[in-house]
This record gives C-alpha cells, sequence and structure tokens, in this order.
C-alpha cells in the first residue's frame, strides 16, 4: 500500500513529463525575458483511451512518427496511463520533445483534437470473437464517451476497439457524433495485408498495388478483385476468373489468409497491437498532411452502394483534417455488391442487438 502510494506521489510530482512542475520558482527565470504582445498557440492535442497493448502501441507510433507534440493517455487506471507517459517521456530527447501525460478521470482530455478509443472489453474463454465482447465494450463507451466529447466538442473521434464497426456506431450514438468526425481504421489494415500479399506473391513491391478490401473489419469483408491494378494493369484483365471459384489460380486463398492473419498473431502473443497501432498513426498522418488522401475506413454508409439502413462499414475515403469529406463509391461486380450487402447485413444485426 505504502509503494503504491509512493509511486502515485512520485507520477503527480511528475506530471507525466518526467520534469517538476513548473510551480517552483527558479533562478533561470530572470534571464527569460517575455515578449510583449506574444499569445502562445496551442500545439495538435491527442488523447489515447486505453493504456493496455493496442494504446500503447499506437501511443509510441504517434510519437515516433512526430504527430503530435501534445499526448494525454487516459485509462480508468490512472497509475497505468501515467506511467506509461513518464516511460515515453524519459525517452523525450529521442522523440522531439512531446509532452506527455496520464489521466484518469478525463479532464486532462479538454480540447483534444483527435480522440482515439482503444478501450473495451478484451476476448478471453468463450468469448472469443470480436462481437462477442460488444456489449461490456458498449458499458465501458457509455461511460468514458459523453465526458470525452463535453470536453472535446470539435475532435474527431477515431474507434479502433473490438468489433470496430459496431463500436464505431456506437460512438456515433452515444456521442451523437456525425459521421465525418467519427470512424473506424476498420478496413484500412485488411487492405493493406491485401497489398502487401498480392505484391508478394507477384515479387513486385507493395507500392505498386492498388485494391481495397472493404466492408465489415471482420470475417465478412470483401475483396475487390475487380479493381486490383499492378503497375496500372489491371489483374482481372490478365486473369479474367481472379479471386472467383474458377480461378485456376485460386488467388480466393490469398484472402483466407488475410482474415486469419490477426487470429494466428494472437494465437501466439495473446493480442495483436503493432499493426493496427502503424495503421491508426497512418491515418493520423493523413488528416494532418490534409491532402485528401484515399484510404478505406469504416463510417455510417447509408446511402451508398443502395445501403438503405444506417450501417458502419468500411468503403475508400477522402481524409482530411476536419475527417471524412467523401465516400468514393467502387464500381462493383454484381457478386462483390451481393457480398457488401451481405456484410451490411452481418453489421445491422450485431448494432441492432446493442443497448444503446
Amino acid at each position: 500500500m505504502m509503494a503504491s502510494l509512493r509511486m502515485r506521489q512520485l507520477l503527480t510530482n511528475c506530471d507525466g513529463v518526467g520534469n517538476n512542475l513548473v510551480r517552483t520558482a527558479s533562478s533561470f527565470n530572470c534571464v527569460m525575458k517575455p515578449v510583449e504582445g506574444f499569445k502562445p498557440k496551442p500545439s495538435l492535442k491527442i488523447t489515447v483511451v486505453g493504456a493496455g497493448q493496442v494504446g500503447t502501441a499506437v501511443s509510441a507510433f504517434l510519437l515516433a512518427r512526430n504527430l503530435t507534440k501534445n499526448l494525454v493517455i487516459h485509462d480508468v487506471k490512472y497509475d497505468l496511463a501515467t506511467a506509461e507517459a513518464l516511460d515515453f517521456s524519459h525517452a523525450s530527447a529521442f522523440l522531439g520533445n512531446p509532452i506527455v501525460r496520464g489521466c484518469g478521470d478525463g479532464n486532462r482530455t479538454k480540447n483534444s483534437d483527435i480522440i482515439i478509443i482503444t478501450a473495451g472489453a478484451r476476448p478471453s474463454g468463450k468469448t472469443r470473437s470480436r462481437l462477442d465482447v460488444m456489449h461490456k465494450t458498449v458499458d465501458i463507451l457509455k461511460s468514458v464517451v459523453p465526458k470525452l466529447v463535453k470536453l472535446s466538442p470539435k475532435a474527431v473521434f477515431i474507434v479502433i476497439c473490438n468489433p470496430a464497426d459496431v463500436m464505431t456506431f456506437a460512438v456515433q450514438r452515444i456521442g451523437k457524433l456525425e459521421k465525418h468526425r467519427c470512424f473506424t481504421t476498420g478496413c484500412h489494415l485488411d487492405t493493406a495485408r491485401f497489398r502487401y500479399l498480392i505484391a508478394k506473391r507477384l515479387k513486385v513491391p507493395t507500392t505498386d498495388v492498388n485494391g481495397y478490401v472493404i466492408g465489415e473489419h471482420g470475417s465478412s469483408a470483401v475483396p475487390v478483385w475487380s479493381s486490383v491494378t499492378v503497375g496500372g494493369i489491371r489483374l482481372r484483365d490478365v486473369l479474367k476468373d481472379l479471386g472467383t471459384n474458377k480461378d485456376p489460380e485460386k488467388w480466393s486463398d490469398l484472402f483466407d489468409g488475410i482474415l486469419n492473419a490477426g487470429v494466428h498473431v494472437s494465437k501466439a502473443k495473446g493480442y495483436t497491437n503493432w499493426a493496427v497501432g502503424l495503421t491508426t498513426s497512418d491515418v493520423v498522418a493523413c488528416m494532418l498532411q490534409n491532402t485528401g488522401r484515399v484510404c478505406c475506413l469504416g463510417t455510417d454508409v447509408k446511402g451508398v452502394h443502395c445501403v438503405k439502413d444506417s450501417v458502419v462499414l468500411s468503403v475508400p475515403c477522402r481524409v482530411t483534417a476536419s475527417g471524412i469529406s467523401h465516400i468514393l463509391e467502387l464500381p462493383l461486380t454484381k457478386d462483390e455488391h451481393k457480398k457488401l450487402l451481405k456484410s451490411a447485413d452481418t453489421l445491422l444485426e450485431a448494432q441492432c442487438s446493442l443497448k444503446l
């Protein structure tokens, strides 16, 4: 008990930055002359909700890529959040001197520009799938999202807790957030895996492959084989039955590997974190660059691809500093469109079971 109290005092005194608070006067202040009329401009502020394996990975890549100089790690386990912040702060000289702070009650998240939600229940025991744990995660979101929205009414929310699509719908409803500023990284990672495995098989760089995985970030995801290009060449023009059950080269087997990629990692590690951390930091980088880059993200797609209901699933989106500005409607084959609508039905059923 005494050790825990001592640790709390140490972390509080350091304020998660590794330096004593500027409450203590220093003789050095006499040589620092304030400039009249100067008003500090706040730097971009990002909050990561959840100090678990995923939240820590997200924080690490945000800092390593210099995407923010003002990071708050928020977790109900205050000691854990502040210890992670302090750990990062000890390496501030290697990270461009960011301010990293821990938070337990949400107050330090005030006026965040981007809020990344990783907190949620983890699959364990009999609750192995993403959909199995969604009800427990919704309870967690109900307890944290309203305050986050109140403290940062203009923030863009990125949801990556599982099941990501359904939880994004929950956050949109709980926080009363517009769909352009509340979305999930969704199939951005699945799309990256898709392009990588195609490139690996053809022995070309991943950057020369273009194509998307859309729909659920999960078992009903849809590979859009009809739009895959390699070096500008549409792959289906070379192989007519690409990705179908008539495909002599069995490219569909490659996609099975994508669906099971996370499962294989989880079986060995007990979780996945690095890939989703990099995925999230890539989306944040797109927002900061504000070039309108297209990423496969999940948000409410009602009215797109003949989806009649409000359902969150992944499609190519134009990403800006303010969130998603446009949703791109891919030219799908009849079979791809049918699979997308089936994926939408799967997610809609899960959404309807939520107690919001």
